[in-house]
């Protein structure tokens, strides 16, 4: 008997000291208020001012830069089209068939329209399925009519009346920090307006590859399927063709490229004259002999030799090229194409791009103070050089 009741009131004591605990060491938290009542009046006066804001937001009027920004993306806008191509490739396991998306740029209202030479080729090849989709959604299977892949230039016809045409302006009037729109299809996302300046003019871009050179470059957003597309001035007037992006990361980090709007209306003409320019390749690199640095130094390494005044000093003879065949050499100068004098290095280009492959031609070469006469048969442009 007692040693239960010494038990109970040791239980007891035990409990009385654990409560004292947990009431000192371990407060009871508060309660959780319930949420109150939302009232029908409340609710009412909150839409009201929503409403309100709503149409007091309407009643401030555009800025001036905001209203030449959307009058510029009206302008150009209609104009640009989504170009998608589809075609086959031979593979290890036969032919795959491969697609591609890009833009281009109706330049006049009976279905001409610009875009790179690099968007409606599947490998080397021109796609054989090309189509262009207008801004109101009508497709049209389209036709090449030829292209320039120096200048990364191709010219389409498709058969519609009435189109919206771009308006053409004067690249050579643009100057650094000119406001300019990119219009395209990035990514296949459809159409898309970006802004920006110009960055640049007559930019070059080193060890790109086929990407031509004197271009636009802007930090308007441009990404894959941008190619092509318009590159337009703050009236929305076409200025440039997208062309290339500078990426490390294989998008936009606000270094893009367009082809002077200037040079593609003379490409165009040349297309339309004589069909794909640019392609004929004789396999040189070369130098302007004229310029006063690159005498200068052919004075100090070859003192004993009178270079000829004007012409095109060859710098390099790439191996296996139609050149190398016929016999030229580093260090030969080229005077005269086919009986022209070439007095500097833009006359010589556009010389040679208006050649066609397999087409001969008789070069005037001066190598080490004689004159000869070498006819070389011209190749086709490997991709890519």
């Amino acid at each position: 008997m007692k040693k239960a009741l010494r038990f109970l009131v040791l239980f007891g004591l035990g409990f009385l000291a654990g409560a004292y605990v947990l009431r000192t060491y371990f407060p009871a938290s508060s309660p959780i208020a319930a949420p109150p009542e939302v009232r029908d009046e409340s609710a009412e006066a909150l839409l009201a001012s929503l409403e309100a804001n709503a149409s007091n937001a309407d009643t401030a009027p555009p800025t001036n830069f905001e209203t030449m920004l959307r009058n510029a993306s009206r302008q150009i806008s209609r104009a640009v089209v989504n170009v998608d191509t589809t075609g086959e490739v031979r593979t290890w396991r036969g032919l795959a068939r491969v697609g591609g998306q890009g833009s281009g740029v109706i330049i006049s209202s009976d279905g001409y329209v610009v875009t790179n030479n690099h968007v409606i080729r599947i490998g080397r090849e021109v796609a054989p399925n090309i189509i262009v989709t207008l801004q109101d959604g009508r497709r049209f299977r389209a036709t090449p009519l030829g292209t320039d892949s120096q200048n990364d230039i191709a010219l389409l016809k498709i058969d519609a009346k009435n189109l919206p045409a771009a308006q053409f302006g004067d690249s050579d009037k643009l100057e650094v920090g000119d406001w300019v729109i990119a219009v395209g299809n990035p990514f296949g996302f459809g159409h898309t307006v970006t802004a920006g300046i110009v960055s640049a003019i007559n930019r070059n871009i080193e060890g790109a590859g086929n990407v031509p050179s004197g271009l636009i470059q802007t930090d308007a957003a441009i990404n894959q399927g941008n190619s092509g597309g318009a590159l337009a001035d703050s009236r929305g007037r076409l200025v440039g063709i997208n062309t290339a992006i500078f990426s490390p990361v294989g998008a936009n980090v606000g270094i893009g490229f367009a082809i002077p709007i200037n040079r593609v209306r003379q490409v165009v003409r040349e297309i339309l004259e004589q069909g794909s320019v640019g392609q004929a390749w004789l396999g040189i690199s070369y130098a302007d002999l004229s310029d006063p640095e690159l005498r200068r130094a052919l004075s100090q390494d070859f003192p004993d030799l009178r270079f000829p005044e004007r012409g095109m000093l060859i710098m390099q003879v790439l191996r296996n090229s139609p050149a190398g065949q016929a016999g030229l050499r580093g260090g030969d100068v080229i005077l005269a194409v086919d009986g022209r004098n070439i007095t500097n290095i833009e006359q010589m280009q556009q010389l040679m791009r208006r050649k066609k492959p397999g087409e001969k031609v008789k070069l005037r070469i001066w190598r080490e103070g004689q004159t000869l006469e070498i006819e070389v048969v011209l190749g086709v442009r490997p991709e890519g050089v």
